[in-house]
Parts: structure tokens; sequence; C-alpha cells
């Protein structure tokens, strides 16, 4: 049975059993020594009682492991030693030579000493390294492979890997845990989170800060800040200490909720804890408190942060406040772009996004169009939303050839243009009722590989219908009705009041019955196009149920 097992056994486990035992095979030595001196100095002792001695302390001192290490190795040694054993009683030995017991012993010694060395020299080093060397690979990729699965999202696979490992006595590290406690976390799994939480902190490895705030801002992301907050005992209580990205995870949650004391009361506790390390949480908070229209509490920050650290990121949240919360102050939002340029800072994307913003909403487009050269001779490329700002504002005051130019623009710089910017320009010639270019840029869009949605659509009947084309407009409407996306309230009130308009008060009732059947409703500017041609027609003498309908609902607008 021994042996059985022994063949079995790796090489390494029988390298490590052979060395935990070897102060207990020496014990052995040492011991076996002191008896026969004993046995010599008292002449108390037969030969034979010296071998049955010998033989019954071996089978109770004699490590297992030593023992098995001597089965493995084969009988050849063990031959070798039977061969120093003392002559049994019946070979006529009579009171035990002391010469011979010497001899006897020493052979034990050497012999014992050179099984040692056998056995140590028949483990292969090279082979104990590479299997090593195969185990921690094994492990890497084992890790690797959890770490893939969860950021996956394929976390129930993770999982039994996980348990395998442990099952073969291999516990992943905590960077791994970390990973699967963030995967659970995303998919709102909480409870199999905090599982895995309680089990590093009973089995290991040990939870650390990052593993805490992986959690913490789970919970952030689905708005339980409670549970976010009770995680700091729970940190305390495993002597995790908090450091800067867990409070700014819980400033930047109650942000969020608009708790701007409780943000604050954090912010002085980072503060506290590490002073020199607040600005992220401190900007976070200065742009909360500039959105809420709290711009006290802002400037406040900002000072705080001016007399520690500043970044580009912090300059651009208190321009981006004095432009917004204090109606365009465009004064003071230039000088912080002076005290960013003095300190050495340069103005990047969302600086001059938020310049050319806010003087397209005042309606100073010149200047806007000047920032956007401006930028671009000082090295800010301009992105998709500088020319989104841009193209609207051009749009906004029915400059649509300059805001034409710069879409041309944006696709010589193989910058394709979003639904949103196409439908800007599509609109504003639709409005002029120009066909050639609406159609151009609705091709030119599908060329491009971007599909048209209900504004596309509604823009291009708008553009029919100021070119009293009435026909073409139905047909795009039946062309959304048949291929999508179908219209919509604004589809109908147009298609309703420019019927009305030009007096065909019976196709409007069609239309108007079509709209009432998909739930939509007449709004109240369509309802005053309908009564004023139906004025105008002199239809209000003889109303229609059609025109009942639309006065009860314009009375019932005006009551309200």
């Amino acid at each position: 049975m021994t042996s059985l097992l022994i063949a079995t056994e790796d090489p390494h486990l029988l390298f490590h059993r052979l060395f935990n035992n070897s102060f207990q095979t020496l014990g052995f030595i040492k011991d076996r020594i002191s008896q026969i001196f004993i046995d010599v100095l008292c002449y108390t002792r037969s030969s034979a009682y010296l071998t049955d001695t010998r033989t019954s302390r071996n089978n109770e001192l004699f490590p297992f492991a030593f023992q098995d290490l001597l089965e493995a190795i084969g009988s050849k040694h063990q031959r070798k030693t039977q061969d120093f054993s003392a002559p049994d009683k019946d070979s006529g030995g009579g009171g035990g030579d002391p010469e011979v017991v010497f001899n006897v012993l020493d052979a034990i010694l050497k012999c014992s000493l050179e099984r040692l060395k056998h056995m140590r020299e028949s483990m292969s080093w090279a082979h104990i390294g590479h299997y090593n060397y195969k185990l921690k690979a094994g492990y890497n990729q084992h890790i690797d492979t959890i770490r893939s699965l969860s950021l996956e999202g394929r976390l129930g696979v993770a999982l039994k890997l996980r348990s395998k490992m442990i099952h073969q006595g291999i516990f992943p590290d905590v960077v791994t845990h970390n990973y699967l406690i963030n995967g659970f976390c995303k998919v709102n799994a909480f409870e199999k989170a905090e599982w895995l939480v309680t089990q590093m902190s009973l089995w290991g490895p040990s939870p650390n800060v990052a593993t805490y705030n992986t959690l913490m801002k789970g919970y952030c992301a689905f708005g339980d800040t409670d549970k976010a907050l009770d995680l700091i005992s729970a940190m305390n209580y495993g002597k995790v200490k908090p450091n800067v990205i867990t409070y700014t995870i819980l400033v930047h949650a109650h942000c969020k909720k608009e708790k701007l004391e409780e943000a604050r009361a954090l912010l002085l506790e980072l503060t506290d804890e590490y002073s020199e390390k607040t600005l992220i949480a401190s900007t976070i908070l200065m742009d909360s408190s500039f959105k809420k229209g709290d711009t006290s509490l802002a400037f406040t920050l900002w000072k705080e942060i001016f007399s520690k650290e500043v970044d580009v990121v912090a300059y651009n949240v208190v321009i981006h406040g004095s432009c917004l919360s204090l109606r365009y102050d465009l004064i003071l939002a230039y000088k912080y772009i002076n005290q960013m340029l003095k300190i050495g800072f340069l103005p990047d994307n969302f600086t001059y996004n938020t310049l050319i913003n806010t003087l397209c909403k005042m309606k100073r487009i010149d200047e806007a169009v000047y920032l956007y050269k401006v930028m671009s001779k000082m090295g800010v490329t301009p992105d998709k939303i500088t020319y989104k700002i841009l193209i609207q504002g051009l749009c906004r005051v029915e400059n649509v050839v300059t805001a034409h130019e710069l879409l041309n623009s944006m696709l010589e710089k193989s910058m394709i243009p979003p639904l949103l910017t196409w439908n800007l320009v599509i609109g504003g010639y639709g409005r002029h009722g120009d066909k050639q270019n609406t159609l151009h840029i609705m091709n030119q869009m599908m060329e491009y590989g971007v599909l048209p949605n209900v504004f596309t659509y509604n823009a291009l009947i708008h553009m029919f219908i100021k070119r009293r084309e009435i026909s073409k407009a139905h047909l795009v409407m039946k062309e959304m009705i048949s291929c999508g996306p179908l219209p919509d309230i604004v589809t109908y009130n147009l298609l309703v009041g420019a019927e009305s308009e030009f007096g065909h008060l019976y196709s409007a009732e069609q239309i108007h019955d079509d709209m009432l059947e998909r739930g939509c409703r007449l709004i109240e500017v369509t309802m005053c196009v309908i009564l004023q041609a139906a004025k105008n027609f002199q239809e209000l003498q003889f109303p229609t149920c059609f025109l009942c309908i639309i006065i009860s609902d314009m009375r019932e607008v005006l009551k309200h």
C-alpha cells in the first residue's frame, strides 16, 4: 500500500516530505547511538536483543517520509544494511564484542548517509523547477481567464473557474476578485458582490481598499449612497484605510443627487486626511455648485483649489460656470483664460467649445466663427461638438450657407457628422424652401451611411409645403408610413395646417381623423391655422363636424 502511494506521489511533494523530516532522521540516528552505548557499557543485552530493539524502535521512531523514500528508492540499499545486522543467538556470539558493535554502527551510519545522498541526487532539480513553472503558468492562465470573463460579463463561468481553483487549494489573488466584484456591480448583482467580499474576509485574500472602492462605486452608480457610506464602517472594521478615491466616489455620488452639503462635509473629511490631494473631488463639487446655481459655494471652492493646485479641468469648470451661471459673463470667462495662459496652461477643446457655445446663444455668431478660426491656428483641432455648436448657431440666425460650408469642412477632414448635424442643415434649407440643397444634403447623408429619422422627413415635408407642393409632401408621409420612421405629431400638424391654409378643409379633416387614430393631437398653432382658414373661406357660417371639434378643442386650450 505504501509503495502504491509512493508511486502516485509527485516527486516535488516527496522532496518536501524528505526535507521536512530531515531533523527527525538525524534524531533517529542520535537515538540509536545512545542506545548502543548503553548496551555496550552495561553488557546486559545480547546481539539478538539488540537486533530486536533496533527493529522495534525503527518501526516506532523512523519517520514515515524517510521509510517511504527507502521503499521508493528500492531494496538495494536495504539489503546493504541487513548485511551489517548483529548475528543471531544461534550463531555463537556470546557477550557482545564492543569492537563488533562499533563496526556495525559505523556501517549503519555510512549506509544511511549514502542512502540519503542517493535519494537527494535522484530528485531532479530541473524537474522540480519545471513543475513549479508549469504550476505558475497554469495559475496565471486561470486568473487571466477569470478577469477576461468578468469584463465580458460571463460572471457565472468566471465564478465556476474560481471555485475550481479553490478546490485545488489555489486562491485567486485580490485583483482577480476585484474584477469579479466589479462585474457583479455592473449588472446590479450586489448580493453576489457582497458574498464575494465576505468570502475574501473569511478565507482570503483579504479585501483591500480597491475592493471596497469597487463595491462603493457600484452602489453609487445605482443611487444607493447609504450603502456606499456604510462601507466606510466596514473598511474601518477590516482595518482598511479609505483613500482619496474612496472620498471622491462619495462626493461625486452626492453631487449627482444634488446633496451639496453632504458632499461638502465629505470633502472636508478628505481635506483633513489628504490636504494636498483634493483637486478632483473639489472640481466635481464646484461643477455641481455652478449647475445648481450656488455660485457662492462654487467660487469658494475655486479659491481653495487655486491656493493649492489647479489644472486645465478646474479652469474649464470655472469658465463654464461663469458663462452659464452668471448670465453669460464673458468678461470673467476671458479673465480666467488669460490667467491660465499666464500660468502655462493651454485652452483645450472644452474651453473653446464653452466660449463658442456662449457666443452662439448670445447670437454673436461672427465672434464665434472667429474663435473657431483662432482655435485651429492655436493647434486645437475642432471636434464634432465644435461643429455642431457652430452649425446650430448659424442655422438659428438663418445663415445656412456658412453652416453648409462647415458641414463640408467636416467631410473634408474625414469627420462624418452625426445625424443631428445633418438635420440642422437640412432643416435650415427646408425652412427656406430650397429644394435642391435640401435633397442634395439628404442624399449625401445617406451616401455616408447615416439614415434619416422623423425630423429629417419633417424637414423635407416642410420644404415641400413652403414650395406649395402639397402632393409631394403627402408622398413623403406615405413613404414614412410604409418604410418608417412613422409620422409623429409634427408631421400631422404640418400637413393639417398646410391643407387648411390652402383651403382644403376636407383633406385636413381626413388627415385629422388619421392622426387621432394614431394617438396624435393637434397643437394650438395648427388649430389657429384651421380656424383662420375657415374664416377666410367663409366656412364658419355653416361649420362642419370637423370644425366643431376644432372649436371645442380650442376652447379647452384657452381655459387652461
